[in-house]
C-alpha cells in the first residue's frame, strides 16, 4: 500500500510544483524635479521559474539617501500593471495577471513642482516575489 502511495506521488504532476521565492535588487536614481517620473533599471528572478507558478505577493525595501519630498509616491510595475506601494518597506499581495518571474521596475515620483530644493537619491530598490502553483 505504502509503494503504491510512493508511486503516485511520483508521477502526479503535482509532485514537482513548488512554492518559492526569489530576490533581486537594483539602484534608483537621483530625483531632482517634481512631477518627472524616475524610472529604476528592472529586476527580475535570476533564474527561469517552474512553468505555471504565479506571483503571490511581494516584499520590498527602499533605501534613500534624505527628506522625501512632498507628495513622494512610489509604485513597483510589473509589463502588465503597476501598484501604489505605501511605504519604503513593506509587503502585499499581488493581483492576478502579474508575472512571478518579472521584471518589475520602481517608479518615484512627486507632485511638487519645479526644481527639488533638495534631490533625492534612491540608494536601492529590493524586491521579493514570493510564487505559488495553482493547485
Amino acid at each position: 500500500m505504502m509503494r503504491a502511495v510512493l508511486a503516485l506521488l511520483l508521477v502526479s504532476p503535482l509532485a514537482g510544483a513548488a512554492d518559492g521565492s526569489w530576490s533581486g535588487e537594483s539602484f534608483g536614481g537621483t530625483l531632482t524635479r517634481g512631477q518627472m517620473v524616475l524610472k529604476s533599471k528592472p529586476v527580475q528572478s535570476p533564474s527561469p521559474l517552474p512553468a505555471g507558478v504565479v506571483a503571490s505577493r511581494v516584499y520590498w525595501k527602499i533605501q534613500t539617501d534624505g527628506l522625501t519630498p512632498p507628495g513622494f509616491r512610489i509604485r513597483l510595475c510589473s509589463t502588465t500593471r503597476c501598484l501604489t506601494l505605501p511605504g519604503f518597506a513593506g509587503e502585499l499581495p499581488l493581483p492576478d495577471g502579474i508575472p512571478a518571474a518579472g521584471p518589475f521596475r520602481f517608479e518615484y515620483s512627486s507632485v511638487a513642482g519645479g526644481r527639488l530644493d533638495t534631490p533625492l537619491t534612491v540608494l536601492s530598490n529590493q524586491v521579493t516575489v514570493s510564487y505559488r502553483h495553482p493547485r
